[in-house]
């Protein structure tokens, strides 16, 4: 009676499961880390392919040759046929630690407060596939205050959303905003007409090119914007030239304005390099004197 009660009864209520339900281990052959994670698992002689996994941080882990643990369904003798769910990666003591990899898919953090806004992401640039890693503060993609991509790119806004310093992103060297004036005097080689009527504007009689502004300047942005006015006496025209110790990096004739790039940037010169740049003018067409006035110069991105 008492083995009836107690062993019998337990039998009866907690069967022997069935021997179709199993644990088993596999060996990962390939393991997509994109957007749908395909794979392939060698599981005793047979290949199965796109096998779930558990929900978890296992799918940014696993990688090709790791052996993971599988539960699934599979009656005896049929050699693979059933259902199959990948548990996890399998670890002895103290390697997983050493071991934890994450390889490149997409995480977004976000707060229980306002889950549409993304805190912080890692995964890859939707261009060109790279590796992209964001970090924000703040709250809208339009207002947030503080946003670092990939260690090496900033962006600062203030509290109206205004962006008030940015590094380069169009070259990959340089600073973005603010924008910084160059700083430029008359050289040595501007003359006066006399007349009083221009006494502050440098100018020449010069046919050749003569530099009548100079300044060494600490550069910062790949790229600057400027503006000539020019004026001549006795008709004819002036061509004027920007250069950055020597080389040509803007020109024209007459009053013009415009944005150059900084020759040689990234190469020649980086984010604080110096640099002389000059502004020389000539007189053209029959001009008897002309005159230059630099009324804008300053660094920015593109």
């Amino acid at each position: 009676m008492s083995d009836r009660n107690n062993n019998d009864l337990a039998a009866l209520l907690t069967p022997a499961p069935s021997r179709g339900v199993q644990f088993s281990q596999g060996k990962i052959l390939t393991w997509e880390r994109g957007g749908e994670l395909r794979n392939t698992i060698e599981w005793r002689g047979i290949t199965l392919t796109d096998i779930p996994i558990v929900e978890g941080v296992n799918a940014l882990a696993l990688k090709p040759g790791d052996i993971v643990g599988m539960l699934g369904w599979a009656p005896e003798n049929a050699k693979g046929v059933g259902t199959w769910w990948i548990l996890g990666k399998l670890s002895n003591p103290g390697e997983f630690v050493s071991d934890l990899t994450f390889f490149l898919g997409q995480i977004r953090f976000m707060t229980k407060q306002n889950p549409d806004v993304v805190q912080a992401y890692f995964g890859w640039s939707a261009a060109d596939g790279t590796p992209l890693t964001i970090l924000y503060y703040g709250d809208s993609a339009e207002t947030r205050a503080l946003q670092i991509a990939n260690e090496n790119s900033f962006l600062i806004r203030d509290p109206s959303g205004n962006a008030i310093f940015e590094n380069d992103s169009a070259t990959g060297v340089g600073l973005a905003q603010p924008y910084l004036n160059y700083y430029l005097v008359p050289s040595t080689s501007a003359e006066t007409d006399g007349s009083g009527a221009f006494s502050l504007i440098p100018s020449t009689t010069s046919v050749a090119y003569i530099g009548l502004y100079e300044g060494t300047n600490s550069l910062w942005h790949p790229s600057f914007s400027y503006r000539v006015f020019v004026t001549t006496a006795g008709g004819g025209n002036a061509d004027w030239q920007i250069l950055f110790d020597g080389t040509v990096a803007a020109s024209g004739t007459g009053t013009g304005a415009g944005v150059a790039a900084v020759p040689g940037w990234g190469t020649v010169y980086n984010p604080g390099s110096d640099a002389n740049v000059t502004v020389n003018l000539r007189a053209t067409g029959g001009a008897t004197r002309a005159y230059v006035s630099v009324t804008r110069m300053y660094g920015r991105q593109s």
